[in-house]
């Protein structure tokens, strides 16, 4: 080979030798930049290394920051800074790593584009420092929940709604501002996110939720009754105290309690045996002690009724199971009304009255005051009424025209035997107790009374 041919064969080895180094130089160059053409987000990133496009990338990007706001309204913030929260952008390094470095030199030829995600990461040490520092960690009127219960107080059993409070669920928190920051989230609302603790026992649990609803259920109804000249309600706060706890947090109505109740509202009631005031015909206002006559509730019976209604759980008003009513229904407190007798042992004298009016009065002889069988004083009534009936007793046996029972073997009735009434006979020579009357004045009675009439006696 001439020297000609040897120098430009050479030149030429030199020349390929040269390409290749730089080829090879381009190779381990872009091995760890990005092609030419390559463009990112928009950004001509030809040439560069993957962090000076993720730095380029995030220059633009505001420091993160996420707000708490709590239950009551008020917020609080979480600076990056506090938890070493940092952004990148990992698909650069993906794209870098993705690239056939012996290729490097297509891209003066291509143009490519791409579109990544910036991606967040933090400090959890970090993070769980600033956590504990939050104002919902650390605010001074922490309140924690409380659960749902049914208090005994001498009023009855109340119902106690389950709180809150605003205490702070450490775990779920955590949990959350995991989720948050993670997602590069703004804002996070700690009672929507489930952050606090709550109530174990709601007024909904079972153990709870069977007594509450029947302790409701009493404690919106009322049971009124009708005395007719009064009413008495009684509403929730005293049906409250008719219940007695049967075991955890069960409540049941406790038939004593009722009939306890029952009583209490004869004892307010019942005018049987009680003492009244009564207008009287020739002395005015006096009292008369006893008597059979007024109301009487019957104890036993409006108890069953009472537990009943309260059972069924619905509004009533009605009148109480009487053993006694006045005549005829008064709708006053004078039970006594304005149709009754009147019998003054003092004056020995007797009147009846009918609806307002004087229907007829004479003078009468009542029980021997010396043998002790004066006529007992009281508000009594006629109990039954009968012509031509016998009186039987230890010492007598005596027909009679007219008989109106008034009490036990007392009663009003003719005494054609007698030619004379009134004065002080009763003191030695009365009647055995019943009131002797003269038989015209004995007969109108009789035809004008009905069972029930009061009979209003005194000394």
């Amino acid at each position: 080979m001439n020297k000609k041919k040897k120098v430009i064969l050479g030149m030429i080895i030199g020349v390929c030798s040269a390409f290749f180094m730089i080829y090879v130089g381009m190779c381990v160059w872009f091995s760890h930049r990005l092609f030419p053409g390559t463009y990112i987000n928009g950004i001509d990133c030809s040439n560069r290394t993957p962090e000076e496009v993720v730095a380029e990338l995030t220059g633009d990007i505001p420091e993160y920051s996420l707000t708490l706001t709590e239950r009551d309204g008020s917020e609080d913030v979480l600076e990056g800074d506090d938890i070493g929260f940092t952004y990148d952008y990992p698909e650069v390094y993906q794209i870098n790593k993705r690239q056939i470095m012996l290729l490097w030199f297509v891209g003066i030829f291509t143009r490519d584009e791409y579109q990544v995600e910036e991606s967040g990461s933090y400090n959890e040490d970090k993070l769980v420092q600033s956590m504990n520092h939050l104002n919902c960690m650390t605010r001074d009127d922490i309140q924690e929940p409380e659960n749902a219960r049914i208090d005994d107080t001498d009023n009855g059993p109340v119902i106690i709604q389950e709180t809150e409070g605003n205490a702070i669920d450490t775990e779920k928190l955590r949990s959350a501002l995991d989720k948050a920051i993670s997602a590069e989230a703004a804002t996070l609302n700690l009672d929507e996110a489930d952050c606090y603790k709550t109530p174990e026992i709601t007024l909904e649990s079972p153990e709870l939720k069977a007594s509450a609803e029947k302790i409701e259920k009493l404690s919106n109804m009322t049971i009124t009754y009708d005395f007719r000249y009064e009413t008495e309600a009684v509403g929730p706060e005293v049906i409250r105290t008719l219940l007695v706890k049967s075991g955890d947090d069960n409540y049941e109505l406790s038939r004593d309690r009722v009939a306890a109740f029952v009583a209490g509202l004869a004892e307010r009631h019942n005018t049987v045996w009680r003492s009244r005031d009564f207008y009287s015909t020739t002395r005015g206002w006096i009292t008369v002690e006893g008597g059979t006559y007024g109301w009487e509730i019957d104890t036993e019976a409006e108890t069953e009724r009472l537990m009943a209604d309260l059972e069924a759980g619905v509004d009533v008003t009605r009148e109480p199971a009487f053993i006694m009513d006045p005549y005829p229904g008064e709708k006053s407190g004078n039970d006594i009304g304005d149709t009754y007798v009147e019998i003054d042992f003092g004056a020995q004298h007797m009147w009846f009255y009918k609806n307002g009016s004087l229907v007829t009065d004479t003078d009468v002889t009542t029980g021997t005051m010396s043998t002790g069988h004066g006529t007992p004083s009281g508000v009594f009534y006629i109990e039954t009424r009968m012509r031509n009936t016998k009186l039987k007793g230890e010492n007598y046996d005596t027909e009679v025209s007219y008989w109106m029972q008034v009490y036990q073997e007392i009663g009003i009735h003719d005494a054609t035997w007698r030619s004379a009434f009134g004065g002080d006979y009763y003191m030695t020579d009365g009647s055995h107790g019943c009131i002797n009357t003269p038989y015209s004045i004995v007969q109108t009675i009789f035809d004008n009374i009905e069972v029930g009439t009061p009979v209003v006696m005194y000394y």
